[in-house]
């Protein structure tokens, strides 16, 4: 039994998206399919096990052991990189499931050899250089020199991938050249000591941007979902939003002006009102900040919302659709018609990015896939 409260995934537009990136890049560049937070809320596994098949992805990024260990479990066969730091105590998992952590000191290469010795398996690691993110990553040539020394006294830990991120890819060109600058010389140290990893460093922004950053290898992350990671160019910039948030209409009720509306009542009518309550909430991920500042598709046309948003209920005003009717559909993000409200809509009205929008939708709220 499914709620009448469901998020749509469609699949489909995530391998359009795909193939948009791939038409913006070199072809003998391999793309890494970003599937870390469930798959940017979209569903780890049935996104994982569903690009699994597709030849235009080569290798998949999470951020956790777990994620890539569940992705093992259902039979995901292709390349997983973990893109954030790994405890210790995790690399024997990591071995065993042959993935492949992001490494960036001596220390963890030194880890990853006794977790290889341990298992009886040989391991690959990509290196990580920090060129102006500031969260992790190989910082200077002495720090990148130790690293190396570090592949060099363990054998059975391959130097299979160099990479960086880009901080402001989407908006800031020459920044992004000088991360590239950085980058490059890591890479030049890397392989003059006779190494030969993979090279990446393009996330969606630089995907989608204008300067070719292919490299060997590209990561794309959020606009495999539909959303341009400036924020605003989602519409025009042809990638098909993949996600669709759903409900239906609970209830139906006419209420005089004057009379307030949920909780603080901070919403008073000022006609006679038709009022259509929906079973969804800040529970479900639809954020309380949005209360009095959005609408919701119900018949193809925009119904604001009215009243604060509730835990489980928030409410509609239907009083311009006669016809409205207990168990319409009501569509919260995704197209009805000819209207659509995108992530980036909703991420506007709360200060915030289309990213944080699609990983707020929670787990109860179920992921259908058509």
């Amino acid at each position: 039994m499914l709620r009448s409260t469901y998020a749509i995934v469609h699949l489909d537009a995530i391998d359009d998206n795909i193939r948009l990136a791939r038409s913006r890049i070199r072809p003998d560049t391999k793309l890494l399919a970003v599937i870390k937070a469930n798959a940017y809320g979209h569903g780890l596994v049935a996104v994982g096990t569903h690009l699994d098949k597709n030849p235009d992805v080569a290798m998949f990024g999470v951020a956790l052991c777990e994620e890539g260990v569940s992705l093992r479990e259902h039979g995901v066969q292709k390349p997983i990189l973990i893109l954030g730091v790994t405890d210790d105590a995790h690399f024997d998992a990591v071995v065993q499931n042959e993935l492949t952590p992001a490494v960036f000191s001596p220390e963890h290469v030194y880890a990853l050899a006794a977790a290889c010795r341990r298992t009886g398996k040989s391991a690959s690691a990509h290196l990580k250089i920090d060129t102006g993110m500031h969260r992790i990553g190989v910082i200077d040539e002495q720090m990148l020199s130790d690293v190396l020394d570090a592949f060099d006294a363990c054998p059975m830990v391959t130097l299979s991938g160099i990479f960086t991120h880009f901080a402001k890819s989407e908006n800031d060109p020459a920044f992004t050249a000088l991360q590239a600058e950085r980058f490059d010389r890591a890479v030049a140290l890397t392989k003059a000591r006779g190494y030969s990893p993979i090279v990446h460093a393009a996330n969606s922004g630089a995907i989608l941007g204008q300067t070719d950053y292919s490299y060997d290898m590209v990561r794309l992350g959020i606009a495999m979902y539909g959303c341009h990671p400036d924020g605003v160019s989602t519409r025009e910039s042809g990638l098909k939003p993949a996600m669709s948030l759903v409900t239906h209409i609970s209830n139906l009720k006419k209420l005089p002006a004057g009379e307030g509306i949920s909780y603080g009542q901070k919403f008073v009518t000022v006609r006679d009102t038709v009022v259509a309550t929906l079973p969804i909430g800040y529970g479900d991920g639809y954020k309380r900040c949005l209360t009095g500042k959005t609408d919701v598709l119900i018949g193809g046309k925009r119904c604001p919302q009215i009243g604060t948003i509730c835990m489980d209920q928030l409410m509609v005003d239907v009083t311009d659709m006669p016809d409205a009717a207990i168990g319409d559909e009501a569509i919260l993000l995704g197209t009805q018609g000819d209207e659509m409200i995108l992530a980036d809509d909703l991420a506007d009205l709360c200060g915030t990015i289309s990213y944080e929008i699609l990983l707020s939708i929670s787990e109860r709220v179920p992921r259908i896939y058509p």
